[in-house]
């Protein structure tokens, strides 16, 4: 039987593998980017599975300039530099082939085609066939009957061997140097002879058989093609030279060198398995011949297996594990209740972690047994949580906090929330609680809550055996992920970011969410009767306009009124018809009424089931109030979002949405004081991009959105007109997201071309923020990701896409973080001074909610002359950049008395 070898093209499979996941990037559990690593192996493990070669090697190219740089030093000098992410998997990949001993073979000087060339020559004969697994078209001049080409075409890999040179190039294997002689490769930035193609080179060489042939026959050439070859002969024989593969190299192997041992499969499992490779584990597990049991039970995760956990019961043991916790200094602490709104809680018991794999449960009640009453078990995990020289790690400790808080236990240690830390490292995954954590990053799966506890019961009720190894593990994982997630943020260089500016917030959310706003239910109730007849009286409008009574909230009934009753011109289908959203709606409101009355139906039935009707059911009985989550993992720029309820999306501007924030008021004897950054993304934006119009704009004092204006209109700022302002304003911000022309017209009724001409006019006057967004999309193309003003990091999906709408999409999130994501850490910085301010000056001022740009506080009416200059100070000195940061600050009883 006729032995195989396979040779593959190291970086040619690299890249192909990288540029696979571009829309989608593979990453590890550290944050590292591994696409070109997993899709590499996944295509070595399949290859061998179904070509099954007796021997594998892979070829790289040199790490020095080779010879053809000598000869031509401008060869492969049109390549744009490779992405840091995808150089930084090379050394990754090459230990887990070294790990398996499948060789890794380079040479000074050569390129892997030359290598890989020399090596089938010498290998490959009557019982050998060498398949070269390569995408290059110089490697076909090497094919022969025991030489062929293993070439990746629309997924599947294709066998080429000599005829398949001749039906695919019109050409023989021996033609291939000829040919690309001819037609050059811009790839390698080899020159050949300008305006001949393939099709002009297979006819020529066809005719004569070879270069040489073709100019000792240049007078019989066609005319067209002979005055080309004459004026770039020189072009031609340099890319012959240029495109010839070395033989004479120095490589001593032979066949047997390269046998594979698929025993030695199992050895990369541990490091694949720290990558999170679970698949290829599999596949590995397979290959190697060894049992799937022996690597699932096997400690080979640097994450580890189960745990030991233990319940504390007594009080010595009290003692004792709070002796423990002391010794060692850091502490994971979890805790198990019967309610997931944290203002409602009422603990169960608590899990402390000291080490991987440890973990001790206190319950207070399991399984219908008291072991611990409140009063006595309070004072020590007190001893735990109010001791400043301990650090305290949890996961969503916001929560614990509130629940302890609520508990009479206060909190002075915190020191680490994995989920902030995770959430840091990796901006987009789709969720940080702990068992996707644990099971997307380190391919462990965490017992359930719904395993343990069956419904309609409380954990209180479970068994302690079966609450200690659910709650231990908690805390357990806990610790584990803080001892991973704390050297990835070192190694990020985030642990400032993290330190300095998320972790004081975790508390101060939790002070803001346990204080809560006063909202005046009554008020909404009597709204809510008014919006009713409003409602009433517009679908009554809307009936009447077409005749008849429909469903209004039926998507088919009104596609029927508008596009077959009123005759209206459809703007987009969907799968069940034309669409009637919101942006179709608002087109169609030009041509007539009833589209229009609809959309004023449908915001204002939104407005009364989302908050005026919804609000006062959330209402907390025991403390009357209403307390928002304010989400810090919520968005990838790093904002806070809002939500049960969601308060940061009430409408600002409209009489709807003030009439909905007069319900909320402050508490007797108290007012609402609101401090809001004027203009902050356009600080920023001008601080990141240095434009010095912009720059000129917020120093001079001149309002910005008019010195836009006059810019683009070419008059005065105090000659702008209210409508160019509008333009102007809509330009600002919508431009620096990296709206387009068309949307622009859209939203400002405007033709496309002129909207186009505007744009063009922004960037004509401000060639700073043109080369701010440049440069950012190209840091980003190169990282794989951009960084705000104070470090946080986004990874960019879709940034090098060949797809040009998903990659300006991309272009636009990259420039939207930078600035949204600076502005954003601008506030949080804003709010850890004002919270150490207010705490130290000891007022009974506090800060109640965050929406965006604005902070919003209630403060006693004595102090609040104080409390404004007080919070206006700690804003507008937050950072000092390039342009002041202003703040305007005012008060009312109401949210609503604000804007």
């Amino acid at each position: 039987m006729k032995k195989t070898l396979l040779l593959i093209d190291g970086y040619s499979l690299i890249y192909r593998s990288y540029w696979a996941f571009i829309k989608s990037p593979i990453f590890s559990p550290d944050g590292e980017n591994i696409s070109a690593v997993f899709g590499f192996l996944k295509t070595l493990f399949s290859l061998i599975e179904k070509k099954n070669p007796g021997g594998v090697a892979v070829v790289m190219d040199s790490k020095v300039p080779t010879f053809r740089h000598e000869i031509y030093p401008q060869y492969k000098g049109t390549r744009d530099k490779a992405p840091d992410d995808l150089h930084a998997q090379v050394p990754v990949l090459t230990e887990i082939l070294q790990s398996i001993k499948i060789p890794v073979i380079n040479r000074d000087r050569y390129e892997a085609d030359d290598i890989m060339a020399a090596l089938a020559r010498n290998i490959a004969g009557r019982n050998v066939t060498v398949y070269i697994v390569s995408s290059d078209k110089d490697l076909m001049q090497v094919i022969d009957n025991s030489i062929h080409m293993l070439k990746y075409e629309k997924g599947n890999y294709f066998d080429i061997d000599p005829e398949g040179v001749r039906e695919r190039l019109g050409i023989y294997p021996e033609q291939i140097i000829d040919y690309l002689a001819l037609i050059g490769d811009a790839s390698d930035n080899i020159p050949g002879v300008r305006g001949i193609g393939p099709k002009t080179a297979v006819n020529l060489l066809g005719r004569y058989g070879s270069l040489e042939e073709i100019y000792n026959n240049i007078s019989d050439c066609p005319k067209s093609a002979g005055t080309k070859l004459q004026q770039k002969k020189d072009d031609a024989f340099l890319s012959k030279r240029l495109v010839t593969l070395e033989y004479d190299i120095p490589l001593n192997y032979g066949y047997e060198d390269f046998l594979i041992e698929r025993g030695r499969f199992a050895a990369a499992i541990p490091v694949m398995q720290k990558l999170g490779m679970k698949s290829l584990v599999s596949s590995a597990v397979k290959m190697s011949g060894i049992s799937a049991d022996s690597i699932a039970a096997a400690d080979t995760s640097s994450f580890g297996g189960r745990g030991m956990y233990k319940a504390v019961t007594t009080e010595e043991g009290l003692v004792s594990l709070v002796k423990k916790v002391k010794e060692r200094g850091v502490f994971a602490l979890d805790i198990e209740t019967d309610s997931i709104d944290a203002l409602r809680a009422e603990p169960a018991g608590f899990s402390v972690s000291v080490a991987s794999k440890e973990g001790w449960y206190i319950p207070l009640t399991a399984g219908g047994k008291r072991y611990f009453t409140v009063e006595k078990l309070r004072p020590y995990i007190q001893e735990l949580t109010g001791d400043w020289t301990l650090k305290l790690v949890g996961h969503n400790f916001k929560y614990d906090y509130k629940v302890l808080k609520r508990w009479g236990v206060r909190v002075d240690n915190l020191y680490f929330d994995t989920i902030v830390a995770a959430w840091l490292l990796d901006t987009s995954a789709p969720s940080y609680s702990m068992d996707s954590i644990a099971e997307r990053n380190f391919n462990y799966k965490t017992i359930k809550y719904h395993d343990v506890v069956p419904k309609d019961k409380k954990f209180a009720d479970v068994g302690l055996e079966e609450a200690v190894e659910y709650a231990a593990e908690d805390a357990d994982i806990t610790f584990r992920f803080y001892e991973n997630f704390a050297k990835q943020l070192k190694k990020r260089s985030m642990e400032k970011l993290f330190f300095d500016l998320e972790m004081p917030l975790v508390t101060i959310l939790g002070d803001m969410e346990y204080r809560g706003i006063g909202i005046q239910a009554e008020k909404l109730n009597a709204y809510s009767l008014e919006l009713e007849e409003e409602l009433f009286s517009i679908e009554r409008k809307i009936y009447d306009e077409c005749g008849k009574e429909f469903n209004i909230n039926s998507t088919k009934q009104l596609q029927e009124i508008l596009f077959q009753d009123r005759q209206l011109k459809p703007v987009k289908k969907t799968k069940t018809g034309f669409s009637t959203d919101i942006k179709v709606l608002e087109i169609l409101s030009k041509e007539d009424i009833v589209p229009a009355l609809v959309l004023q139906h449908r915001s204002l039935a939104k407005l009364k089931s989302t908050y005026v009707d919804s609000l006062p059911l959330l209402v907390n009985p025991e403390t009357g109030r209403l307390h928002t989550n304010l989400v810090q993992t919520g968005t990838a720029t790093g904002r806070l979002s809002s939500r049960d309820p969601n308060l940061q999306n009430i409408p600002i501007r409209s009489s709807e949405g003030r009439r909905i924030r007069e319900a909320f008021t402050a508490s007797e004897g108290s007012v609402f004081v609101s401090a809001d950054y004027s203009q902050i993304e356009l600080v920023v934006l001008a601080h990141l991009s240095g434009d010095r119009g912009l720059t000129e704009a917020f120093l001079s004092g001149t309002d910005v959105h008019s010195f836009t204006g006059s810019l683009i209109f070419g008059v005065e700022p105090d000659e702008v007109t209210k409508d160019q302002r509008r333009i102007a304003k809509t330009i600002n911000f919508g431009v620096m997201y990296g709206m387009s022309a068309y949307r622009l017209a859209r939203e400002l009724s405007l033709p496309v071309k002129d909207a186009s001409r505007f744009i063009d006019a922004y960037f004509e006057r401000y060639v700073g923020i043109r080369d701010f967004m440049d440069k950012t999309v190209k840091a980003a193309e190169e990282k794989g990701f951009v960084r705000t003003l104070m470090g946080r990091e986004r990874r960019i999906n879709g940034i090098n896409s060949h797809n040009k709408t998903e990659k300006a999409g991309a272009e636009r999130i990259a420039v939207n973080t930078v600035i949204q994501g600076s502005a954003a850490d601008i506030v949080k910085t804003a709010m850890i001074r004002i919270h150490k301010k207010l705490k130290a000056e000891k007022t009974a001022a506090a800060m109640i909610l965050q929406v965006h740009d604005e902070l919003i506080f209630e403060v006693p009416e004595a102090d609040l002359n104080t409390t404004f200059d007080l919070v206006k100070t700690e804003m507008e000195n937050a950072v000092i950049l390039d342009i002041p940061l202003r703040v305007s600050v005012e008060s009312g009883k109401s949210w609503g008395d604000f804007h």
